[in-house]
């Protein structure tokens, strides 16, 4: 893995070159680590819900291209 800034979801979904797939499974992963923190308590809720939101906007726009 290389040292690159970690990307939003909006960066994510809208990137050039990774395809459909790759956009999901990263986009998956972000739910799950972010899931995660929550099980952990380590995320304060509206944070949580807020990036959540924002996983799943991204998700609709990677699977509606």
């Amino acid at each position: 893995m290389t040292n690159e800034t970690p990307l939003t979801p909006e960066d994510l979904s809208a990137h050039q070159t990774l395809t459909q797939d790759e956009k999901l499974n990263r986009l998956s992963d972000m739910k799950f680590e972010l899931e995660r923190q929550t099980g952990r308590g380590t995320a304060d809720l509206d944070q949580v819900e807020a990036r959540m939101a924002s996983i799943n906007l991204a998700m609709s726009r990677v699977k509606n291209k």
